[in-house]
């Protein structure tokens, strides 16, 4: 059996389905195997079905082999065990039993993989018992890696059992074991007229990176021989921004000299940040790689294949801007890049403008490249607001963020007017800072936060006088949906009809809470 043969079909809150995800969760190989070994019962499955397992996405879903139902399986948001960025679930499958021991799990699960990434999930667990290795040996097989065992507490049934728990990663892992990777990109900003000045001011970019919190410090390597062909002429860009002089000798000018990598390499290192340059050509990139732990290549260069296969040769991290590319530009270049055994891959939303306007980011394409491709999506800003793209662009999944800064807007250079002051570099990455602790895990469920709250004003069955033993529970009598304040929290009020008009158990306070266990049984 192949991923390649396994298909899904999105299930429904319909009485058909639920019954069959009923039927095969209560078959006696499953319940063995289960975290909750007792059947379920159609009363109480259904609208824990429809409250539960359909409510939220990623939905779960049946596999399909020749459009017949072979699996059920579940999906639940929950946190990395590492403790890592990015959208993880719990993953749960349910083979339907007469296609138990005929290959299906390990092709199902690997497909599931592919349906995941397209969902925006950059990782799956399953937890399993410790005595199931059947299911063990299936997630191997399908490409999960052991991560540990612990001891799980089922709530609801109050059992403690020992299990392993599996990984399996969709999104590459190098962007999602940090936090953002903030990149402040100098650029060309360093230049400022001679040796002595251009190394200072470099230093001093680099400090003010340092200052802001910044994971990188990236400039720019080039020669104006190996990016523009010799009559290129004047950009209509620069010279609205009343830079008139020939694009040749703009890039000669701002070219760094390739003695100052290793330097300023070394000043990075010493300043506790992360060295970046990207390079235009192949003698650029051989300069720059002894001295850079990943690699940039700009937008304007995701054509020039023999980039690309040089970083991909090296095995570093790649970070690839995608500014005035299409689709089928960015799927050219991750073909070829991951041809030619490259691995980490970080794609940048980015548009080519100097400024970019804020209506022209394009902020939504960055959960549909990550959808696409199944890679670490970031942007690369050039709009003048410090933050806004940013922390949006944090909160649609970005693992990466550049953003052009300097000392002066006032300073000669093309890059100089729409680049951060040092303030705002520092405002930007507080942001999206800010920005990361507020994502949470997508896990809906009461937090540690809200837990005294929510025991003390959420509403539940309320006794509003002294409720003796033998004593007819009603409504408007002697209990009531209000908040418990320091009394005991009684039943879920969606509980009223199995309460009302049934006989207390026992004696209960004034102001307590009602429970299911607090009536006789008929």
């Amino acid at each position: 059996m192949d991923a390649a043969d396994i298909s899904f079909e999105v299930c429904r809150p319909v009485e058909a389905h639920a019954r069959l995800v009923m039927a095969w969760r209560n078959d006696p190989v499953a319940l063995k195997v289960s975290f909750h070994q007792e059947p379920k019962v159609w009363e109480t499955f259904w609208p824990e079905y429809c409250t539960t397992y359909v409510a939220a996405p990623p939905l779960p879903v049946f596999a399909l082999n020749e459009g017949r139902r072979v699996a059920f399986l579940r999906f639940r948001p929950c946190a990395d065990p590492r403790g890592w960025a990015g959208r993880v679930v719990d993953i749960s499958i349910n083979v339907a039993p007469e296609y138990r021991g005929r290959g299906f799990g390990a092709a199902i699960l690997k497909a599931a993989l592919r349906h995941l990434g397209a969902e925006g999930i950059d990782a799956v667990c399953a937890e399993i018992r410790v005595d199931n290795a059947q299911s063990v040996r299936t997630f191997k097989n399908a490409g999960y890696e052991r991560f540990g065992d612990t001891e799980k507490l089922i709530e609801d049934t109050g059992e403690t059992c020992r299990i392993h728990t599996l990984i399996a990663e969709i999104t590459p892992p190098f962007w999602r074991h940090q936090g953002v990777y903030v990149i402040a990109e100098a650029g060309s900003n360093w230049r400022m007229g001679t040796p002595k000045r251009d190394m200072a001011m470099a230093q001093a970019l680099i400090d003010v990176a340092v200052a802001a919190g910044a994971d990188a410090v990236k400039f720019q390597t080039y020669r104006p021989e190996s990016v523009y062909v010799a009559n290129a002429g004047h950009s209509d860009y620069l010279s609205k921004a009343g830079i008139t002089e020939n694009v040749q000798d703009i890039f000669a000018d701002l070219a760094m000299p390739y003695e100052m990598i290793g330097e300023l390499a070394a000043y990075s290192k010493k300043c506790g940040i992360d060295f970046m340059s990207t390079g235009f050509s192949i003698q650029d990139l051989e300069a720059i790689d002894p001295f850079v732990p990943i690699h940039k290549i700009a937008s304007y260069e995701i054509s020039h294949r023999h980039l690309i296969d040089f970083v991909a040769r090296t095995g570093k991290p790649l970070v690839l801007s995608t500014g005035a590319s299409n689709l089928e530009d960015i799927a050219w270049a991750i073909d070829r890049f991951q041809a030619g055994g490259g691995g980490d891959l970080c794609v940048l939303q980015c548009t080519a403008s100097y400024p970019a306007p804020m209506e022209s980011l394009n902020l939504w394409t960055l959960p549909q490249l990550q959808r696409r491709f199944g890679i670490a999506v970031g942007l690369s800003d050039h709009s003048r607001d410090p933050a806004t793209a940013p922390v949006a662009a944090v909160a649609l999944g970005a693992r990466v963020i550049e953003k052009h800064y300097t000392l002066d807007n006032r300073l000669p250079g093309p890059d100089h007017p729409f680049a951060l002051l040092p303030e705002e570099l520092s405002t930007m990455i507080a942001k999206v800072r800010a920005a990361e602790l507020s994502l949470g895990n997508g896990a809906k469920e009461v937090l540690d936060a809200e837990k005294e709250l929510a025991a003390y004003a959420r509403r539940g069955l309320q006794a509003t006088r002294a409720i003796r033993r033998g004593e007819v529970l009603k409504e408007g009598s002697n209990f009531a949906i209000l908040r418990p304040g320091k009394q005991t929290l009684g039943a879920h009020p969606r509980h009223l009809e199995a309460v009302e008009g049934r006989i207390a158990a026992r004696d209960i306070a004034a102001g307590s809470g009602v429970s299911l266990a607090d009536i006789q049984v008929p």
